[in-house]
């Protein structure tokens, strides 16, 4: 993946702000039997390998691509959740599972060093919440240091004032809010889309540290707080942990707006293994399963960017994006006729692509999602492939 990481940074180096969500996804490969070479944590008909991932993100949901990705299968444990969590807990971070999070942090830091005129920010969900990420940031070079958005997972003790404490949650809720603004929840895990208001309020705060090991952290903390959640649902609430400084209401709601691109990152993992079906691969040893996950997360990049760049800048010219053999052939493809000699734009282009792969596009539809897309991709490539048969042999 060399080639891909090194075209990725040159893609960051030409943005003012990129975010770097990091995230953890499992795979399930259906065997019967081991496959070599990949550990031992497995399950009567399962081997589960954990693959963890920062990808760059700009802030209006471009894929540039992979900055760093680390595959891993945890080892079989015989002792009981509470000997595993005394085990855990004696275990120096960088002996842990969840240093990658900090690993990955200082992965970021490098592109920070390298385009000083680059924002460089890592994002993370709740389970990057941990004292040493934190501890590590602040001990990190000025000028290497890349900022981070975490969402906070532990009711942490706020250092208020001398010899007073106080749980995060509590002294959060008890500020003035900044201000509300109603922003779009997507479809996710079954639950529909929908608009909500959340109320905003941020403060700079001192994070105590549990043992003589763990310094107070200065940070800032954003609340973001669902006002009026619908009947039976759980309200949007996000406590997001920043060293990003936050001066007022504008300021919050682009650190909230920064957090909510995590999610591409989980719409990258669904396009890896829904669109490109890795699970369902039956190589049994790991170089080849490997080798065959990275090309495949070219090809989900690849996929997720076609559709944001689609949407953000549709009057691009198709080659932008596509091959001239890949936007002539879904041409043929989906027209059913000789592609014209002025190249077509790339809303154009896309769009017939994601009709080859199932999308309507009906009036009300909108622009097509990665689904349909990839559907759409996954045809392209076979018909390119009996188009090129057909020639050499016919």
């Amino acid at each position: 993946m060399s080639g891909h990481r090194a075209a990725t940074i040159d893609r960051i180096k030409k943005e003012p702000v990129v975010l770097i969500p990091q995230d953890t996804t499992f795979f399930n490969f259906a065997t019967e039997s081991e496959k070599k070479n990949m550990g031992t944590l497995r399950t009567k008909d399962s081997n589960q390998q954990l693959l963890h991932t920062s990808i760059a993100i700009t802030p209006s949901k471009i894929n540039l691509g992979i900055v760093d990705a680390n595959m891993w299968q945890r080892p079989e444990e015989e002792k009981s959740k509470k000997a595993k969590d005394k085990a855990r807990r004696e275990k120096p971070i960088e002996e842990k599972e969840s240093m990658r999070w900090i690993t990955h942090y200082d992965t970021a830091c490098n592109i920070q060093e390298r385009f000083p005129n680059t924002t460089v920010i890592s994002v993370a969900d709740r389970e990057g919440d941990i004292h040493e990420w934190f501890q590590h940031a602040e001990n990190t070079p000025e000028n290497m240091r890349a900022g981070y958005i975490i969402r906070a997972k532990t009711n942490r003790k706020l250092d208020i004032d001398v010899g007073e404490t106080k749980p995060l949650w509590d002294y959060m809720n008890g500020l003035k809010t900044l201000g509300q603004y109603e922003l779009n929840i997507p479809k996710r895990n079954g639950e529909e889309g929908r608009d909500a208001v959340i109320d905003v309020c941020s403060s700079e705060v001192r994070l105590l540290g549990r043992g003589k090991t763990r310094k107070p952290i200065s940070l800032y903390v954003v609340y973001a707080k669902e006002r009026h959640p619908p009947d039976g649902k759980k309200g949007v609430e996000w406590m997001l942990l920043t060293d990003l400084a936050v001066e007022g209401f504008d300021q919050a709601r682009i650190i909230i707006e920064w957090y909510r691109c995590r999610w591409e990152i989980e719409t990258y993992f669904r396009v890896l293994k829904g669109g490109c079906s890795v699970e369902k691969s039956r190589l049994r040893t790991a170089e080849r399963l490997l080798n065959y996950i990275a090309v495949n997360m070219i090809i989900a990049w690849r996929l997720q960017s076609v559709t944001m760049i689609a949407r953000r800048e549709p009057d691009l010219p198709c080659t932008e994006v596509f091959s001239e053999k890949e936007w002539r052939t879904i041409w043929i493809m989906k027209k059913k006729e000789a592609p014209p000699n002025d190249t077509p734009t790339l809303r154009e282009v896309t769009r017939m692509l994601a009709q080859i792969g199932g999308f309507l596009a009906r009036k009300g539809d909108g622009d097509p999602g990665v689904k349909t897309i990839w559907q759409g991709y996954d045809k392209l490539l076979h018909y390119i492939d009996a188009i090129d048969l057909a020639k050499k042999f016919g």
